[in-house]
């Protein structure tokens, strides 16, 4: 065999008509194919899309928030000493009232402070019962006194009548007479002086008794302090409702000031709701509001407006009017609506995805047919909660889609297909 001759041999050549037919069907199969492209529709199944109405009237504008029931009035019950935890009679979510006893605490010194301040508080009221006493004595020893020199004065008066009879018959000298008379004015002078003594006796007695009312009353403040701390020993509720907080535990130390428990009103309670800082710039204090417990509604005011901001949400605090349904109670998780106005007469519809307040957006408008959705700008206004105002752009009866249209928006319609 000859190599070289087999290795220089030509291939054979193509046929020109295969090749110039396979072009033109290529090219036949293309042009089919953009042909079908131009003018197609994507066919969308009406099931898999919500669709709302454009409705006419008065649009009530709410903004919506979440948050939780709180106790309008709650009360802090701190440690008044140094003490050690020594029982526990109740646990958070119990009902009480005023006087249970929630725990109870253990102070060693505060016991004998108890009973020192008790024996200095009888000790002094058994020293000014002693006092009145002397004073009652002294008084008496004034009175004799005074009876004895009021006695002599008499006596120095009849002498005196006596003597006057006798001195003209001789009797009786007129030396005598005169030392008489110079004797009951004497004893008159020492009367008078007893009485402004007993006066002034009884002045500096009230004084010394006002001295030790007073100390006796300091005492008692001293007793009454370390007693009411000995009884908060015993701690009690002090308000009817429930046992919010406990965050002590059997046999823990702890010292004054110390937070033991927290008790909240359960009849009486305030809604804290959280809304987005852009919608609280409508709310204004005393609107009407509505709460919902996911058992009951219940009507509301707004009561204050927290001025901090807190991830994008302000606090409103609701005001809960009425009665509370059972299920309500602090700490509840709720949600809510605040009336802020109403808008008389205008166009709204249930809120598509990705539509705002007050932005334009394309969205697909349903065909008077239903058979098909035009990609139609709409301007939006007012959101209210999952309501829409409808500014321009659509009519009232008229239908749009409200579900995620994203993968549609390069397409201005879309057919519906049952």
């Amino acid at each position: 065999m000859d190599l070289t001759a087999t290795l220089n041999k030509s291939p054979k050549k193509v046929s020109k008509k295969l090749i110039t037919g396979c072009l033109v069907a290529s090219l036949a199969l293309v042009s089919f194919w953009g042909l079908s492209s131009i003018g197609s529709e994507p066919k969308i199944q009406s099931e898999t899309l919500r669709i709302a109405t454009i409705k006419q009237g008065d649009f009530n504008v709410k903004v919506d928030g979440y948050g939780r029931l709180r106790a309008k009035h709650q009360r802090l019950l701190t440690s008044q000493s140094q003490a050690i935890v020594e029982s526990i009679q109740l646990y958070p979510g119990a009902t009480v009232t005023k006087d249970s006893v929630i725990l109870t605490l253990s102070d060693p010194r505060l016991e004998q402070d108890v009973v020192n301040a008790r024996l200095e508080l009888a000790r002094q009221h058994a020293q000014f019962k002693e006092q009145k006493i002397s004073h009652k004595s002294q008084l008496l020893e004034r009175d004799a006194q005074i009876a004895l020199l009021k006695s002599e004065l008499e006596n120095a008066q009849l002498r005196v009548e006596a003597e006057q009879k006798l001195i003209d018959k001789g009797i009786v000298s007129a030396l005598d007479f005169k030392r008489t008379q110079l004797n009951v004015r004497q004893l008159k002078q020492r009367v008078e002086i007893e009485y402004l003594r007993q006066a002034q006796l009884k002045e500096m007695q009230q004084e010394r008794l006002k001295i030790s009312k007073d100390l006796i009353t300091q005492f008692e403040l001293n007793f009454d302090t370390i007693n009411n701390r000995f009884n908060r020993l015993t701690v009690r509720a002090g308000l009817n409702g429930v046992l919010q907080t406990l965050p002590i535990e059997i046999g823990q130390s702890v010292m004054p000031g110390t937070q033991l428990a927290t008790v909240g009103s359960i009849k009486q309670l305030v809604a804290e709701l959280r809304v987005q800082q852009n919608q609280a710039d409508q709310i204004a204090i005393g609107m009407p509001a509505t709460i919902s417990t996911f058992g009951a509604k219940i009507t509301a005011q707004v009561l204050r407006i927290d001025p901090v901001v807190t991830d994008g949400r302000v606090m409103i605090e609701l005001d809960l009017l009425g009665n509370l349904p059972r299920n309500a109670r602090p700490d509840l998780t709720v949600e809510g609506q605040i009336q802020v106005k109403t808008i008389e007469n205008t166009l709204y519809v249930d809120q598509p995805q990705d539509a705002y307040g007050f932005k334009n957006k394309d969205i697909f408008k349903v065909t008077p047919n239903n058979k098909s959705a035009l990609l139609t700008a709409i301007e939006f206004g007012t959101l209210s909660g999952n309501t829409i105002e409808v500014i321009n752009g659509a009519q009232v009866g008229e239908k749009i889609i409200i579900s995620d249209m994203t993968q549609w928006q390069e397409h201005n319609q879309v057919s519906i297909t049952k």
